[in-house]
């Protein structure tokens, strides 16, 4: 049997991954958050008509807490021939069993995803590898859209690909084909915020309500995205590495770099204040307010933007 642990945040790495392993064969997938050991192990176990092992890929590990991953270490001891057990998550302890295990009779992969200018020249050489001539500042425009989500980058790169053909993509044709995700329109709309930009802020609120996405929705992850600002600024503070603080808020590294952007422009008064502004509009669009939601939401852009911070 060959177990293989691929871990990391580089979804489209592990997603390669799995495929050059598979090997054109069929795949019996599990999420570890809704499928027990139990299931898995017998899958592994089970082998079709003409021998063939199962090739068995399990995503979200680090949803069994150590009593499940002690039974796959117990199993591991003694595994069947010819079946493969790829278990694919985030993180594993250093001294967990699970990782000794799959080290000592398999093969274990750490994939990271690049962020930051580090994203941008791998999405110049994915798209290169495509035929498609893709500039930097174009990418950069890409990958801010998509925040940073490789999987998607992929996805509209091969998109922009067929529809640019062999001339070279632009900046109007990402914007054509590829819209800001929410988080995207979310982000920029906060470093809006931060530098009292009032007209960029309501172009921005106005593309975030184009989404569909309700305002109270909105609202809620505008306060979520201060209250992160926040809670990375007091853990900068005290002199925190950015990978650690990724870890302690639970957020991509992306994530994690952006909030050092914000958290720089942001002081404690100016957070403080916009957490307040947001919450009073929290109450507003639940009933505690006369006025129409857009409009509410519209005062409420341009307390948060009155003065730079």
């Amino acid at each position: 049997m060959g177990v293989y642990l691929l871990l990391g945040d580089d979804e489209e790495r592990k997603a390669r991954g799995v495929e050059k392993l598979r090997r054109g064969r069929a795949v019996e997938g599990f999420d570890a958050s809704s499928a027990s050991p139990q299931t898995v192990i017998s899958a592994c176990n089970s082998f079709d008509l003409f021998g063939e092992g199962p090739f068995v890929v399990v995503k979200n590990l680090d949803a069994w807490n150590a009593a499940q991953k002690a039974l796959v270490v117990d199993y591991l001891q003694d595994p069947p021939e010819g079946s493969d057990l790829l278990l694919l998550g985030k993180k594993l302890g250093a001294r967990e069993r699970l990782l000794s295990a799959a080290k000592k009779g398999g093969e274990v992969h750490d994939f990271q995803q690049p962020t930051g200018r580090a994203l941008v020249k791998w999405l110049v050489g994915h798209a290169k590898k495509l035929g498609l001539d893709l500039p930097e500042d174009v990418a950069e425009e890409l990958t801010n859209r998509v925040s940073g989500d490789k999987m998607r980058l992929v996805r509209e790169a091969e998109k922009l690909a067929l529809y640019v053909g062999d001339g070279t993509a632009t900046l109007d044709d990402v914007e054509k084909l590829c819209p800001p995700d929410v988080q995207s329109n979310i982000f920029a709309f906060v470093d809006a915020l931060a530098a009292g930009q009032r007209g960029r802020a309501v172009e921005l609120l106005e593309a975030l309500v184009g989404t569909g996405e309700p305002p109270l929705r909105l609202t809620f992850m505008v306060r979520r995205q201060f209250r992160l600002v926040a809670r990375a600024r007091a853990l900068f503070e005290r002199g925190v590495p950015q990978p650690e603080v990724a870890r302690e808020l639970k957020v991509p590294p992306f994530v994690a770099r952006k909030l050092s952007e914000q958290s720089r422009k942001l002081d404690e008064r100016d957070l403080e204040r916009a957490l307040a502004t947001v919450l009073e509009l929290e109450s507003g669009l639940k009933g505690g307010s006369n006025l129409g939601e857009a409009l509410q939401v519209e005062l409420a852009v341009l307390r948060l933007s009155g003065s730079p911070a």
